[in-house]
């Protein structure tokens, strides 16, 4: 006897047609639930507010089992006046990233941080039921962040409206900020003709076809871990193109959305001594230093002799500005070659453009608030090693990017490897409705009386202010005094 088949199989051809014939139950599964749920709906809705409409719609959304098609019934909603589907609201299946499943879109997401669009494409299109293209997975990035950046949007809206209650819940006196530039390549066609540079570059060559991103990052402290290491505590990044301005914006909406700034007694930056870092901390009333790496790496590239570099790195060690500047004078005297006389000024400049920051806050002795138990403060410098939260997916792997692009996977990137997606999205409060205020040209004779109980207008029973928004204590204060006398009764 043999319990061996005159046919053999392979497993893995088994395992593959296995796989889609589960995927294929999977999706006529889906079908009949939302075909049921559909009915349900259809029998149990508020019929004086939903009228059916007499036709039904199809639709396919892509799912991690492949493409389900289905049918819903379509309705008019008296309520505000226009066209809906029950059955896509009740159940939230479209979230505004196009007809893909939540866990489709997240998937993409999740891949497209570590590997290129194309092997994404590739992967997803092997390891579940749905087909998709490097174009496919490009789209639902751009609208999965653009979800993100609406968001940021309304955050700067609640911010500037006075409203308390998106403002983060992380306690701390200190915050520790960090701010660098990451040269990102641009594509081709945004790229200038050769032998020019690209905006805001220091070298020609090597700063050719690239744009600077700027990159922030803030946290409370440190921690050690078992092995020794000292990691950052509750760490915060955002990255984005553009001007410095707009991106200092977004990045202290963000600040006040994760930490209480109410809190924060001291606030240290530090930088490479650009000017719009420099400008952020005047702004935030921060103590500005520069950054360690920054400084050192400036002395060795420029300054070849290694006992000039000891002299150095020696006054900086003696907290002795004057000295080092001495030492520059007497290099750039002593210098026999030309370049490198100008190269010695130019260093003697950027120490020079930096003297009131040269030295970090401990070099400086200041004093701190005593951190909280298990937290411990030490020199600054982890944005060159916390840049590779970008630069490992953006700017590593020869990649070029647009613009809008590189804003769109660095904002991915910023709330997947710290923020975090669930703490923005799905979870600020809608704009208040807006509420059209008309009424009939008074004449003169009647803007002196009432007419009959009230002017005749039905827009006087318009809700008050700030219904659905937060409730701050200023704006209970404005909605308690409308509540005892109209606004045309109030002396101003």
């Amino acid at each position: 006897m043999s319990n061996i088949t005159e046919e053999r199989v392979n497993f893995k051809i088994f395992e593959r047609d296995l796989f889609n014939l589960m995927c294929l139950t999977a999706c006529g599964l889906i079908q009949e639930q939302l075909a049921i749920s559909d009915k349900l709906i259809a029998d149990t809705r508020d019929k004086q507010r939903y009228r059916l409409i007499d036709c039904k719609r199809e639709t396919t959304i892509k799912t991690l089992f492949g493409e389900v098609t289905y049918v819903r019934r379509y309705y008019f909603d008296n309520e505000i006046g226009r066209y809906v589907f029950l059955l896509d609201e009740d159940l939230s299946i479209f979230n505004g990233f196009g007809l893909v499943s939540e866990n489709l879109v997240e998937k993409i997401i999740h891949d497209v941080t570590e590997i290129s669009f194309r092997k994404v494409a590739t992967g997803i299109s092997a390891f579940t039921g749905q087909h998709i293209s490097a174009q496919g997975a490009w789209n639902v990035v751009q609208k999965y962040s653009n979800a993100i950046e609406k968001q940021e949007i309304r955050l700067t809206e609640l911010e500037d409206s006075g409203s308390v209650g998106h403002l983060g819940n992380i306690s701390t006196k200190v915050l520790f900020v960090e701010h660098d530039d990451v040269w990102i390549a641009r594509q081709r066609e945004k790229r200038r003709a050769p032998g020019t540079v690209a905006k805001g570059a220091k070298m020609i060559g090597k700063k050719l076809g690239k744009r600077p991103m700027h990159v922030g990052f803030a946290y409370t402290g440190w921690k050690e871990s078992k092995d020794g290491r000292h990691n950052t505590v509750n760490k915060m990044a955002y990255a984005s193109f553009g001007r410095s301005s707009t991106f200092r914006v977004k990045f202290g909406t963000l600040l006040n959305h994760r930490y209480d700034m109410d809190g924060v007694e001291r606030r240290i930056t530090n930088g490479d001594g650009e000017s719009w870092i420099r400008t952020e901390a005047e702004a935030t009333d921060s103590i500005l230093q520069l950054d360690p790496f920054h400084r050192s790496q400036s002395i060795m590239r420029i300054v070849k002799e290694v006992d000039d570099r000891k002299l150095l790195f020696a006054a900086i060690k003696e907290k002795d500005i004057d000295k080092i500047f001495e030492i520059l004078y007497d290099l750039i005297m002593k210098a026999q070659d030309e370049k490198e006389q100008e190269k010695l000024i130019g260093l003697h400049n950027y120490l020079y453009d930096n003297k009131d920051s040269l030295l970090t806050w401990k070099e400086r002795g200041i004093k701190l608030p005593d951190p909280p138990k298990g937290i411990v403060y030490r020199e600054m410098g982890v944005a060159e090693s916390n840049n590779n939260i970008y630069t490992m997916r953006m700017k590593h792997r020869r990649g070029a990017w647009s613009e809008n692009g590189a804003n769109n996977m660095a904002r991915i990137l910023s709330y997947r490897s710290t923020i975090g997606f669930g703490t923005i999205l799905g979870i600020l409060p809608e704009p208040e409705p807006e509420t059209e205020v008309y009424c009939e040209p008074l004449s003169a004779k009647q803007a002196s009386k009432p007419d009959g109980k009230g002017y005749g207008a039905d827009w006087l029973h318009a809700p008050l202010p700030y219904e659905n928004a937060f409730k701050t204590s200023g704006r209970e204060a404005i909605r308690g005094l409308l509540r005892q006398k109209p606004l045309s009764g109030i002396i101003h």
